[in-house]
């Protein structure tokens, strides 16, 4: 339940990865799923959702603030608007990994050029690089973060922040109850 509730309800990937981990280490699971391993892959079921939300909810903006009929713009530059570049990225990253562990699971090779030891590394070594781009990102994000401009917001947008993430957490909670016990792990 505990994987489910943080793969659910915490919005940044490695956030999920660390809290499964930490669960997993301060009460010393040991079962097979543990709850990292929950935690991620509801946390990758959630983003692989975001390849239909986010269009959809691009289109449905556009059309209602009337950019669609916009004629200015040839047609592939409006398809583009309309679907973020970074799922197609993201389509092509889950794409490439998912041949080449299917190449290794029927007995190949990954892409006909990799064997598992060779693969491994390579993802592998993708994680541990992935890790230290989102680190940059994040000291980055953090490094341009005003102090002084944030005073001046004032502490409506806390508030604002602080009830989105307590309604997430409490629909979360519900959900889990609610609909954990249909979840077969195995």
């Amino acid at each position: 339940m505990i994987g489910l509730f943080t793969g659910t309800s915490i919005h940044e990937t490695a956030q999920v990865a660390a809290s499964g981990l930490i669960y997993d280490q301060t009460f010393f699971t040991t079962s097979s799923p543990t709850a990292a391993d929950v935690a991620m892959v509801t946390k990758l079921v959630r983003n692989v959702l975001m390849m239909l939300v986010i269009p959809a909810m691009t289109f449905f903006y556009t059309r209602q603030k009337g950019l669609l009929g916009d004629t200015s713009l040839p047609a592939y530059e409006r398809i583009l608007n309309l679907f973020p570049i970074f799922v197609l990225g993201f389509l092509f990253l889950v794409g490439m990994r998912s041949i080449g562990d299917a190449g290794l699971q029927q007995g190949g090779s990954a892409f006909g050029l990799w064997d598992v030891n060779s693969w491994a590394m390579i993802t592998e070594g993708i994680k541990e690089w992935s890790g230290y781009i989102l680190a940059t990102a994040m000291a980055g994000v953090g490094l341009g973060t005003s102090f002084r401009s944030m005073r001046s917001l004032g502490i409506r947008p806390f508030y604002v922040g602080l009830f989105a993430a307590a309604t997430v957490g409490v629909i979360a909670a519900v959900m889990v109850f609610w609909l954990g016990p249909l979840v077969k792990i195995s």
